[in-house]
């Protein structure tokens, strides 16, 4: 919420006592200016109103879009809240004495009316700026959100044209990505790894679960798409989309640059076969070892594999996925994302719906 009232003020009023105050005008002369400019002021808002849909997309893409910082959001209110009294302040001192328009005797005396003419400029002129630069800002953070949008859409088709290259998962980052934000906003509800779960964190997640199983390019296809049981040694070729995917986007953060959202696709890519006990891949890690992403992304990608039909094998009942998932907590599952997961059970659409709409 921005601080309208001064900011209005700041325009308003020395827009309302300069003209009369330089150009002497008499007391019916200013009422009819003042008439003058407020139906100016209304009938651009009716025109404003009128016009439609254009101008109030432009207002509210310019003034409204954008969530301002903590910092910003004080500095207007001071600015704003200085304009309103200042303004205030202002008119208070103008009175209309005689016929014309000039400064009040005050303690101050006559000398005050040239400071009044001079701040009374630097009050309209501040305030046009603070709105320039709001507005400037609202625009470069519109677009950014917009490029922000698009790099993301750009991410999930990477990854659908790596996942369409195995016959057994389709839909499967979508789903994934879908179960990974419920699970992380339940653990940030419980306030669960509040040191870790923060907003940009949880984007960042949801961002980067699509890239889970980008390692997958490199796996061959008679391996990936074998209709029957991995033998060992096809068993240990795809354990290495693991460390591939970690590989290619660790990469793609020294091309690019660093990044939140990469950096977590590398975690989530790398460790998401890793189990609590230890017992997982590619690094035997445990516990909290595992970077939480990675926890989170592990219940998530064995709940979809279980419930999801595949060359070799039926989907699995939703009761029996959901006692394999209870079984494995404390040894395959970090128990609090378990948790969090059969806590957000009865919001989740069933499977069926989730797959009807992907």
């Amino acid at each position: 919420m921005l601080p309208f009232l001064g900011i209005i003020n700041g325009l308003l009023v020395p827009t309302l006592i300069m003209p009369p105050y330089f150009f002497a005008l008499s007391a019916q002369e200013t009422v009819v200016y003042q008439f003058i400019l407020y139906g100016v002021l209304f009938m651009l808002l009716l025109l404003f109103y009128m016009k439609g849909k254009s101008w109030r997309s432009w207002f509210h893409e310019s003034m409204q879009h954008r969530s301002l910082r903590r910092s910003e959001k004080y500095l207007l209110w001071i600015v704003g809240i200085l304009m309103l009294l200042f303004s205030n302040h202002t008119a208070m001192q103008i009175t209309v004495d005689s016929g014309n328009v000039q400064a009040a005797d005050s303690i101050y005396g006559r000398g005050l009316a040239p400071f009044i003419g001079i701040t009374s400029v630097s009050a309209f002129v501040m305030t046009i700026t603070i709105i320039v630069l709001i507005m400037q800002g609202n625009k470069r953070s519109f677009y950014h959100e917009k490029v922000s949008r698009m790099q993301s859409g750009m991410i999930t088709f990477m990854a659908e044209v790596v996942e369409n290259r195995d016959d057994n998962t389709g839909g499967h980052i979508r789903r994934t990505a879908a179960y990974v934000e419920c699970i992380a906003k339940e653990l940030k509800r419980q306030g669960r790894y509040s040191n870790i779960l923060t907003d940009r964190y949880l984007s960042d997640m949801v961002v980067a679960a699509p890239l889970h199983d980008i390692g997958k390019i490199h796996i061959p296809d008679a391996v990936l798409n074998k209709p029957g049981k991995l033998t060992e040694e096809e068993f240990e070729i795809m354990k290495t989309h693991t460390t591939a995917g970690e590989e290619l986007l660790t990469h793609a953060k020294k091309e690019l640059g660093e990044s939140g959202y990469l950096n977590t696709a590398v975690e989530m890519a790398a460790y998401h076969h890793e189990w609590w006990n230890g017992k997982g891949y590619p690094y035997g890690i445990s516990g909290e070892e595992i970077p939480l992403c990675a926890r989170i992304m592990a219940v998530a990608d064995v709940f979809d594999a279980l419930t999801s039909k595949r060359c070799y094998k039926s989907a699995m009942p939703l009761e029996k996925a959901y006692a394999i998932i209870r079984e494995e907590s404390g040894t395959h599952f970090d128990p609090a994302v378990v948790e969090a997961f059969f806590a957000v059970i009865a919001d989740m659409d069933e499977r069926e719906e989730l797959n009807k709409r992907i």
